[in-house]
């Protein structure tokens, strides 16, 4: 919807008959793929859930390690835009899940 608004600002702007259009419309790629992402997150964070508990054998101490997950994120992301680290997925899986849940189990 952004780029539809500036589209209409910049086509005000241009010389009569010459129209400025969007050539390739993401918008509908992006929704999927966001909506890809929290699929993938709710499923990742109860298989990590029902994994921890058969490892721990306690619910309790199964979902407070699973709490540490939202947190982590929140210092690796700060962690990251501080050292200008992009965000793919193997910085993200090694920082995260790899290294803080282990710490949290342990």
């Amino acid at each position: 919807q952004a780029v539809d608004k500036k589209m209409a600002e910049i086509n005000k702007n241009l010389p009569a008959g010459i129209h400025a259009v969007t050539v390739y419309d993401r918008t509908t790629l992006v929704d999927k793929a966001i909506g890809t992402v929290k699929k993938n997150l709710m499923e990742g964070a109860i298989l990590v859930i029902v994994i921890l508990f058969l490892f721990l054998g306690n619910i309790r101490a199964a979902l407070l390690t699973a709490m540490v997950i939202p947190l982590s994120m929140l210092f690796t992301f700060t962690g990251m835009v501080n050292q200008k680290v992009s965000a793919n997925l193997m910085s993200l899986g090694a920082l995260d899940f790899g290294i803080i849940i282990d710490g949290a189990v342990v």
